[in-house]
């Protein structure tokens, strides 16, 4: 009898656990494959547990509407985030560009979850670091208070907002809707955080050397509307190489 209510524990765990474990299935050894099987359900929920404290995420879908709210994917993803002064690794993450939240999936609910913003540093997702800022006296007043992009990080930085708006109208049809990229870049020089949205804009705040970034943006066809996310990024570089 103690062995088949073993076997039963141990079968019971196994469809409960969200992890695959592998066993031995000698009965000799099923009692310490259950306590196996608990100490890496325990090990592998530990890691994250201090992340599940965070609101319910609830988005209502409109189907008429067309693309995400997310940045670049609407599929979760492994990311790291550091929370609470702590680096958390392989985490399921979306990043809603919208609402400005970083979501993870809440292993005991197994719903949507925002993380507590003020809790987070930075996160990494997709290739991207993104840093947590919030603005004060040295930052100016033309900055918001969120989570950036981190394209750059010399002596000069490019940060860039990240956001979406949701565009609706009505037409003879019905509704219509699409999510349009609402991002602004910003270069941080001496400090201060001066938003720049184009080549004029850019050199306005880098004047020092306008006349070989110029240069140097013509040679190598840097093209500020079509790719201003690079154009910036790489003006912000060669400028950094300029001041050496």
């Amino acid at each position: 009898m103690r062995k088949s209510f073993a076997y039963l524990k141990l079968v019971f765990l196994f469809n409960l656990l969200p992890f695959t474990i592998f066993a031995q299935t000698d009965t000799s050894f099923v009692g310490s494959a259950v306590d196996d099987a608990l100490k890496q359900y325990k090990t592998a929920i530990g890691v994250h547990a201090h992340l599940y404290n965070g609101t319910e995420y609830f988005v209502p879908v409109k189907s008429y509407v067309k693309g995400h709210q997310f940045y670049q994917d609407k599929v979760y993803q492994n990311g790291t985030v550091k929370y609470d002064g702590a680096w958390f690794k392989e985490v399921p993450m979306l990043y809603d560009l919208m609402q400005d939240e970083l979501i993870i999936v809440n292993h005991g609910s197994g719903q949507p979850q925002r993380l507590v913003k003020n809790r987070i540093e930075s996160f990494k997702l997709h290739g991207h670091t993104f840093v947590r800022i919030e603005p004060d006296s040295t930052t100016g007043l033309s900055i918001q208070s969120g989570f950036y992009d981190l394209l750059y990080s010399g002596e000069t930085q490019v940060l860039m907002k990240r956001e979406k708006t949701l565009f609706e109208r009505a037409s003879t049809e019905g509704m219509e809707g699409e999510y349009r990229d609402a991002s602004k870049f910003y270069l941080v020089k001496d400090g201060i955080y001066h938003p720049v949205s184009n080549k004029r804009s850019v050199m306005r705040v880098l004047r020092d050397q306008k006349k070989p970034l110029n240069k140097f943006a013509k040679a190598n066809r840097l093209r500020f509307k079509k790719e201003r996310e690079y154009a910036i990024r790489k003006t912000a570089e060669h400028y950094d190489t300029l001041r050496q």
